[in-house]
């Protein structure tokens, strides 16, 4: 099938477990079309379907929403610092 990015997945989350800060980098990976997306992932999958494409800013709302819900479950707030590193979704181009 090709490069699949799975907004609904974080399957080695187990190797972030206990340590004492995470720092998470989002960037801008959810701004790459065509020949950026071409070289990191061919195809999108959220909610159970694999797309071609999908908005952007959904895209974000989805892995942002399985990030939050991965820390929430996974991290103690009195033994790990957490760290979120983005750009605004403002950046993307109308």
């Amino acid at each position: 099938m090709g490069r699949v990015l799975k907004l609904d997945s974080i399957e080695n989350g187990k190797t972030w477990k206990g340590y004492d800060m995470l720092i998470f980098n989002t960037w801008h990976w959810w701004l790459h079309k065509g020949r950026l997306q071409s070289l990191r992932w061919d195809y999108i999958e959220a909610g159970g379907k694999v797309l071609k494409d999908m908005d952007r800013l959904d895209a974000c709302r989805e892995g942002l929403t399985t990030w939050s819900k991965w820390v929430n479950s996974n991290v103690h707030p009195n033994n790990t610092k957490v760290f979120f590193q983005g750009i605004s979704p403002t950046h993307k181009k109308l």
